[in-house]
C-alpha cells in the first residue's frame, strides 16, 4: 500500500496522519505542545519540541502504516511564528515567538501612517499588526542585538516553523518554504511571489540569508534516513489555514471554510488574482501554489477556542472548553450577557490590538451557565461580523460554510452557529483538517494524485447543519446587541476599555 503523510504542527498539539491512495485517514497520531507567557503579551514555545512531537508522531503513524510505501510527506503549521537558529549547530538562539504574542506593537508604532499602510497592505495583502513576522523580526532587532548581529552575518537563520522544520528534518540540506508561508511574514510581495527588499528596510531588517521560496508541492529534499528508518521525500509545505482550505476541498473561487480552534480562522478561495478586491479587516493572501499561485482572503478570530478554556480556567469548570459548552448547554441562553473577548486584542476586522475583554449584562440571577453561553456566543458573533465582511467584499451571498476543529465536535455550538448565521454548515468528517489538507498536498507533490480533479473524490461528505429559522429573528437581535456593544467598548479610550 502507498501512504502520504501529513503533519500540522500548530500552536497547541503537532498532529500527523497517514492517508492512503484513495484518500482514506489510516492513522493518526498527536502531542501536546506546551506554551509559555513569560511576561503579559508574550507568547513562547520550544522549537526542539516542535521538533521532537514531528518526529515522534510521524513515527507513530509509520508504525501503525507497516510496510507501507510512503511516497510523501507534507508539513503544515501555525504561521507568523518566528524561529531563529545557528547554521553552524543547528540550535535555536531563543525560543519561538509564537503568532499570538504582541511583542513588536510598540515597535511599529513609529511606522503607522497612512502611506505605509497603504503601503503593507498594497504589497502583502496584511495589516500592520504584531502578529506577523517581520513586526516580531523588528522587535528582535532592537532588543536583541547579538541575535540581530548573527542574522546580518549570516551565522543565524531565520524563518517559519516550516522553514525551521524542513532544516532539521533534511539534516540542514534545505532552507526553504513555501509562497503561503511566506506570504505570512510581512516581507513578501504576494503579486511577485518574492521577498520584497522595500519591507526588509522598512522595518530595519538587515539578514544575510533568507529562505528559498519554493511552490507548495516542493520538492523540499528529504527527511534524514536515521529519523524514519528510510529517506522519505518531504513533497509540500503550507500554512496550516491554507491547509484546511485544502483539505476541505476549497479548490474552486468562493468555497469558503472556518476552522475552529485556538483561534478560528475563516478563509474563501479567492482565485488566481492577487488584487482580489478586500474591505478593510480583511486579508488577502496566498493559499497556495502549485502551477500558477492561489490566493485567499482571511478573517480571523484571535479568540475562539482558547476563550472557552479561559472562562473554564477562570470559573474553574472540569473539562475544560468541553465543560464550558455543557454549562452553556444546560443554562440554554446567555441571560443578557456578554461577553467581548479582547484578552489580547480583536483581530478582523477590527484589527484593535489595544483593546481590552468586557464581561457586562450580569444580574444577580446570572449563573456560570449564563456566562458560558455567553462565550459560545462570542465566538460565534465574531465569525458572523467577518462572514458578512468576505460577503460584501466578495458581492456573492455565501450559502454553505465549511468547518472543522475541535469545537465543531460540539453538536449544541454547530446548532448555535448555524442559527447565528442563518445558513447551513458542512461539518468535516475530521476533527482537524489541516494535517489532512498536508497529506493530500502531499499526495500532489509526490504525483499520487495528478489533478485537483483526482483529488475531488477523496474528501469524504460532511455532515450538515441547518440553520432553525424559529430562531432567526432572537439571534439576530443578540447579535445586532454585542456588535453594538462591542462598538462601544471600542470607542473608549485604551486604558478605559475594560470595566
Amino acid at each position: 500500500m502507498t501512504i502520504v503523510v501529513g503533519i500540522d504542527q500548530g500552536t497547541t498539539n503537532t498532529k500527523a496522519v497517514a492517508v492512503d491512495d484513495a484518500g482514506r485517514l489510516l492513522h493518526t497520531a498527536s502531542r501536546p505542545i506546551v506554551t509559555q507567557a513569560p511576561q503579559p503579551g508574550w507568547v513562547e514555545q520550544d522549537p526542539k519540541q516542535m521538533l521532537a512531537n514531528v518526529v515522534d508522531c510521524v513515527r507513530d503513524v509509520l508504525a501503525a502504516a507497516g510496510e507501507s510505501t510512503v511516497a510523501g510527506l507534507g508539513i503544515a503549521n501555525q504561521t507568523e511564528t518566528l524561529v531563529v537558529w545557528d547554521r553552524h549547530t543547528g540550535e535555536p538562539v531563543m525560543p519561538a515567538i509564537v503568532w499570538q504574542c504582541r511583542r513588536g506593537d510598540e515597535e511599529i508604532r513609529e511606522l503607522r501612517d497612512d502611506r505605509t499602510v497603504a503601503l503593507i497592505r498594497a504589497k502583502t495583502g496584511l495589516d500592520l499588526d504584531p502578529t506577523f513576522t517581520a513586526c516580531k523580526l523588528k522587535w528582535l532587532f532592537r532588543h536583541r542585538p547579538a541575535i540581530a548581529e548573527g542574522l546580518r552575518r549570516g551565522d543565524y537563520l531565520f524563518g517559519t516553523v516550516d522553514c525551521w522544520l524542513i532544516w532539521k528534518l533534511t539534516g540542514g540540506a534545505v532552507h526553504a518554504t513555501d509562497s503561503s508561508n511566506a506570504a505570512r511574514t510581512m516581507l513578501f510581495d504576494i503579486g511577485r511571489l518574492a521577498w520584497d527588499t522595500d519591507l526588509f528596510e522598512l522595518f530595519g531588517l538587515s539578514i544575510h540569508s533568507l529562505p528559498e521560496v519554493r511552490r507548495s508541492t516542493g520538492p523540499f529534499g528529504a527527511t534524514g534516513a536515521a529519523l524514519f528508518g528510510r529517506p522519505i521525500p518531504i513533497t509540500a509545505a503550507l500554512g496550516d489555514q491554507q491547509a484546511s482550505l485544502f483539505g476541505h476541498g476549497c479548490f474552486e473561487p468562493s468555497a469558503i471554510k472556518a476552522t475552529y480552534g485556538t483561534g478560528a480562522f475563516i478563509w474563501l478561495n479567492a482565485g488566481n488574482r492577487p488584487d482580489v478586491a478586500c474591505c478593510e479587516g480583511l486579508l488577502r493572501t496566498v493559499a497556495w501554489h502549485l502551477e500558477e499561485p492561489c490566493y485567499a482572503l482571511e478573517g480571523f478570530v484571535m479568540y475562539a477556542g482558547a476563550a472557552l478554556e479561559w472562562l473554564a480556567t477562570r470559573l474553574s469548570i472540569p473539562a475544560g472548553g468541553i465543560g464550558v459548552v455543557e454549562r452553556a448547554q444546560q443554562a440554554g441562553s446567555s441571560g443578557g450577557v456578554i461577553l467581548v473577548p479582547a484578552f489580547q486584542g480583536l483581530a478582523g476586522p477590527w484589527w484593535r490590538p489595544d483593546a481590552r475583554a468586557a464581561l457586562i449584562g450580569m444580574t444577580e440571577s446570572t449563573s456560570v451557565g449564563n456566562i458560558c453561553h455567553a462565550g459560545l456566543e462570542a465566538i460565534c458573533f465574531q465569525v458572523r461580523t467577518l462572514l458578512e465582511s468576505i460577503a460584501a467584499s466578495t458581492g456573492s451571498k455565501i450559502e454553505l460554510l465549511r468547518v472543522d476543529g475541535g469545537p465543531t465536535r460540539s453538536a449544541y455550538l454547530m446548532q448555535l452557529q448555524a442559527d447565528i448565521l442563518q445558513h447551513p454548515l458542512a461539518v468535516s468528517a475530521f476533527d482537524s483538517v489541516t494535517p489532512y489538507g498536508a497529506a493530500l498536498m502531499a499526495g500532489l507533490g509526490a504525483g499520487l494524485w495528478k489533478t485537483l480533479d483526482e483529488l475531488r473524490a477523496a474528501v469524504p461528505p460532511p455532515a450538515l447543519v441547518a440553520p432553525n429559522p424559529a430562531n432567526a429573528m432572537a439571534r439576530d437581535k443578540a447579535y445586532r446587541t454585542w456588535r453594538t456593544t462591542t462598538d462601544a467598548i471600542l470607542s473608549l479610550p485604551s486604558d478605559q476599555s475594560s470595566p
